[in-house]
């Protein structure tokens, strides 16, 4: 698992959100995604970090 990719995309997401708090989540993630080139797993656990309840 690339450990440094999942980093930085949280650090991509958290960045995002602190200048607008009612960024679309989903779609943050997603662009983090594809932009770190995360693997599935660490794409869900984004989405378990970031969307609670999804």
């Amino acid at each position: 698992m690339k450990k440094k990719s999942l980093e930085e995309a949280i650090r991509f997401i958290s960045l995002e959100l602190k200048g607008n708090p009612d960024a679309d989540k989903h779609h943050l993630i997603e662009s983090a995604s594809q932009k770190f080139d995360l693997n599935p797993m660490q794409t869900e656990f984004l989405l378990n970090k970031y969307v609670p309840g999804k």
